[in-house]
């Protein structure tokens, strides 16, 4: 049994997991909870003392759950900690709370863990387009199989965006316009072949999909492999935008630490697809947590 942990921008992954004898994950406990360890790091270049604290007892409990289940702990960090230059500050502290070290990955490795999560269970794909939106940071990557072809992190996710680019509430119409031209210029870097469907990873992802099924509470088995037009993502980006977050809130499966972030990464998602020429998107509950198993 292995405990990855996954230290995100916004939130904190636990997956407790072994792997079957066909090669399957067998998952245990498949865990997020909302921490924004990276709140405003973009802009200051360093992290609150309050997010850490945040962080940090998320990680206690983790750890309790993983000695329970006997299981050995792995964890990493992303972009939210790569922005900050006081993080030896959190990794002290991480590495007390969990009793091993956190390693902080690079924007590549996140980019290829999350793709082979996808990528190793879907072997008879041609041609595929894995994104991962998150709080800080953004991967593409676009490869056959496990050979990747392209890969990029992307300086825009949905936390970033939105503490960057919106004031407003509701989001003001030339707030949203500003996030769409910030996804769209990152993006550009990367230019990608054309594609039917673009695989996606992440809260936001995982979010649009229980929003549009009308789940009152998360079924990840709901969530996973179900497929929507770009249409749809734009239509409940726009509904979303147009409410005050007061609403947002309301909604079920849209929780606190998502709801007021979840326009920018429904933008970012919206161009990417645009960018890959997509015009399906494929929900995969999924990521690096479950390529490290």
């Amino acid at each position: 049994m292995k405990a990855v942990i996954d230290i995100g921008t916004n939130s904190v992954l636990l997956l407790l997991a072994s792997r079957g004898p066909t090669g399957a994950v067998l998952i245990e406990r498949d865990e997020a909870r909302v921490a924004r360890l990276g709140e405003g790091v973009a802009q200051r270049g360093s992290l609150l003392p309050e997010a850490i604290d945040r962080t940090v007892a998320i990680l206690e409990d983790y750890r309790r759950l993983a000695d329970a289940s006997g299981a050995a702990i792995e964890a990493v960090a992303t972009e939210g900690l790569r922005l900050a230059r006081d993080q030896e500050v959190f990794l002290q502290r991480a590495h007390a709370a969990l009793g091993v070290q956190v390693r902080l990955i690079s924007g590549e490795e996140e980019a290829r863990l999350s793709y082979l999560s996808v990528a190793r269970e879907h072997p008879d794909v041609e041609s595929m387009r894995v994104i991962d939106i998150g709080g800080a940071s953004t991967e593409l990557v676009v490869g056959r199989g496990e050979e990747i072809q392209s890969i990029a992190s992307h300086k825009v996710g949905s936390v970033r965006l939105t503490e960057a680019l919106v004031q407003s509430d509701p989001i003001a119409p030339a707030e949203l316009d500003a996030v769409e031209a910030a996804a769209r210029d990152a993006l550009a870097a990367q230019p990608v072949e054309p594609a039917d469907a673009l695989y996606g990873l992440a809260g936001t992802v995982t979010t649009l999909a229980a929003l549009l099924l009308g789940l009152h509470t998360y079924d990840r088995d709901a969530v996973d492999g179900s497929s929507w037009t770009r249409a749809q993502v734009d239509a409940l980006r726009d509904e979303l935008a147009a409410e005050p977050l007061a609403a947002r809130l309301k909604r079920p499966c849209l929780p606190h630490g998502r709801a007021d972030v979840v326009v920018a990464g429904l933008t970012i998602l919206s161009v990417a697809m645009a960018h890959c020429g997509a015009k399906t998107l494929v929900v995969r509950d999924r990521g690096l947590r479950y390529a490290l198993v």
